[in-house]
């Protein structure tokens, strides 16, 4: 679903988490022995009417609500805080259910999964064979049809969509059968090539349920998923729905005076659930206990295998995904579950196997982040120190990442991996493809293993501890994905959901801002022409060039306004990220008309400079200025188009 509404830059790369969050090394618990403590009742309770209140207050987040399983049954739900900052109700556990965003991935894959039991869908087959003629999916690469296990592992080669994934206003909410038609993302890769995050996907998977079910997808779900394990107040709904006979809390941005916007989904099987904690607690109930709750069974023990267990990923030993979860790393037990993510609503659920532990978390809230770090939100501190309590994870430490010097030869063998990597979650068409500059890996070789740059995750340092495989010092896990000897792309435990595909020297995202920064310094200088005529006029020398010579002058001057015009207007929307977020999501004109018509005139003050030289228009000191001007136009216009910011084909 739309990543957190927090700042639009870090769409790609936050929303990526919305898959999982990553369970880095969390502070000591309190057990004296160092083992973590036993999942009671009572000390579950203890911790987190400690914890709980104490990081929302911390956030600037009104409420949460939290459950917790263990050994079979629930041993805990509490609602803490408010439900509505703005009248003062207080969260109701047993009665409120929050919306779950991303959460939502995981009934549609039980959902798939029920018809491949039935042995109405095959998860290999082509899915083509599930859908309508008109919903149906190029063949865009031949011999490779996408499949409904590549739906469910993203690994469908999608590109990023995110106009038309939701709107404000309920009247042009569109039905799945449409969406999923209207809206088709074009296959940039393989199936099974790349992990890219892809709510379209997961859409689609819901909308062969329908398809092949014949019953709508929501009502599926009610009949099939909640029905029998006693969800009495789950559902898919919009936010009015919910509001009314599921008491749906009001959701709040970064304080709890400024309520966040109400969107309703287009992409309803990737993120349209809401649900009680209690009902939560049902769930993960249900999948630990094989996919059986109270005498009823949603699925067999074969299938939640299936749904939990690794199902693909970009290295083995990375974490990857399963079927509507997430495998999380940590140093303890292991753990899976979903995130998800929208605007004022953040939830997550997860389950330790081994432990017969699962924890479910939602906030009402964005909130702030902690040290700057849109990765350590209210949600992700709650679910993080719960486990360090009582599953153990990120006790132990990170491992040693070595950093002893490698030899010359050793520096050597690295630099194959050396280069720019962006995000394979990317649009290649949309303005959300300027995202991926802010979701990109730069991979350098040094003395001592690899050094890594990210716009978001900031610089990081990784020692080598086996052929393509390296280890940081906090205990994360960096591998590169490679295809007949050729290095194309690499994976990080701490974003699994999506990998990141090397680029070529002149498609680097650092290559580009360099050149759009170099054209803005160049187009600048503009600003002396209207100078230089005044003070002609001044001294009563008025220009002699011919028409065509202004008409290029023009052209040249109209461009460089625009582009740099552009730049202001993308500032001051970074200072609103509500408005820039919507812009982005349903692909504004105002992000790409301007430099559209830029276009038109950088090509108009190209040609004015060929011209010139020859018709000895202007000096030549004008000559060279007026035709870097239109090179710097026509540079910052390329950029600009190579990130979805002009309606040009590509």
């Amino acid at each position: 679903m739309p990543p957190r509404a927090r700042p639009v830059p870090s769409l790609c790369a936050a929303a990526a988490l919305t898959a999982g969050l990553v369970l880095a090394p969390a502070p000591a618990a309190s057990a004296a022995d160092g083992a973590p403590a036993e999942p009671t009742p009572g000390a579950v309770r203890d911790f987190l009417d400690e914890r709980v209140p104490a990081l929302l207050a911390e956030h600037g987040v009104p409420g949460a609500v939290v459950s917790v399983v263990s050994d079979g049954e629930q041993v805990f739900a509490g609602g803490y805080g408010l439900a509505d900052a703005a009248s003062g109700t207080a969260v109701d556990v047993d009665r409120a259910s929050f919306p779950l965003a991303s959460v939502s991935k995981s009934f549609t894959a039980v959902a798939v999964l029920q018809l491949a039991e039935r042995g109405e869908v095959d998860l290999h087959a082509d899915v083509n064979e599930y859908l309508p003629g008109r919903a149906q999916l190029p063949d865009t690469h031949p011999g490779q049809p996408v499949t409904l296990h590549h739906l469910l592992t993203h690994t469908a080669g999608f590109e990023e969509a995110v106009v038309g994934m939701f709107t404000e206003d309920p009247a042009e909410r569109l039905p799945l059968a449409d969406y999923v038609v209207d809206h088709r993302p074009d296959r940039v890769y393989p199936p099974g090539d790349f992990v890219a995050y892809s709510n379209y996907g997961t859409s689609l998977a819901g909308y062969v349920v329908e398809e092949v079910s014949g019953t709508p997808f929501a009502q599926y779900v009610a009949e099939h998923v909640f029905a029998p394990l006693g969800m009495e107040r789950s559902a898919f709904a919009t936010p009015d729905e919910a509001a009314g006979r599921l008491h749906a809390p009001a959701l709040h941005g970064p304080s709890p005076d400024v309520p966040a916007p109400v969107v309703y989904l287009n992409q309803v099987p990737a993120g349209g659930a809401y649900a009680t904690a209690p009902d939560m607690a049902r769930f993960m109930l249900a999948l630990l206990g094989g996919g059986e709750l109270d005498g009823r069974r949603v699925l067999s023990d074969r299938s939640v295998a299936a749904m939990t267990s690794r199902q693909a990923g970009a290295h083995p030993a990375l974490t990857g995904s399963g079927y509507g979860v997430w495998e999380e790393y940590s140093d303890g037990p292991r753990v899976v579950g979903h995130g998800g993510d929208l605007s004022g609503a953040h939830s997550q659920y997860v389950l330790v196997p081994e432990e017969d532990l699962g924890f479910f978390v939602a906030v009402n809230g964005d909130g702030s982040v902690a040290d700057g770090n849109v990765l350590l939100d209210a949600r992700y501190r709650i679910v993080k120190e719960f486990l360090a309590e009582f599953a153990g994870t990120g006790r132990g430490g990170a491992e040693p990442s070595g950093g002893s010097a490698l030899s010359a030869e050793e520096v050597a063998q690295l630099r194959r991996y050396a280069g720019s990597y962006t995000s394979t979650r990317a649009s290649r068409g949309e303005p959300s493809a300027a995202l991926t500059l802010f979701s990109s890996v730069s991979v350098e070789a040094t003395a001592d293993g690899l050094r890594t740059t990210d716009p978001l995750l900031g610089e990081r340092h990784w020692a080598p501890v086996e052929p393509g495989v390296f280890r940081s010092a906090e205990g994360d896990r960096l591998a590169f994905i490679e295809r007949d000897g050729e290095v194309v792309g690499l994976g990080l435990d701490l974003v699994p959901s999506q990998n990141y595909e090397r680029a070529p020297w002149y498609d680097s995202p650092a290559l580009h801002l360099a050149v759009a920064l170099g054209a803005l310094l160049v187009l600048a200088t503009v600003a002396v022409w209207p100078v230089l005529a005044l003070v002609r006029r001044l001294r009563g020398r008025p220009g002699t060039a011919p028409a065509a010579a202004r008409a290029a002058r023009w052209a040249a001057g109209g461009a460089a306004v625009l582009c740099v015009g552009f730049t202001v207007l993308t500032a001051v929307l970074l200072s609103d990220m509500h408005l820039a977020e919507t812009l982005v999501l349903t692909g504004s004109p105002l992000l790409t008309v301007p430099l559209t018509v830029a276009a038109a005139a950088a090509a108009a003050a190209l040609a004015g400079a060929v011209w010139a030289w020859p018709a000895r228009w202007w000096g030549g000191a004008g000559r060279i200025h007026h035709t870097l001007v239109a090179l710097a136009a026509a540079a910052f216009v390329a950029v600009g188009a190579r990130y979805g910011l002009t309606l040009l084909p590509l």
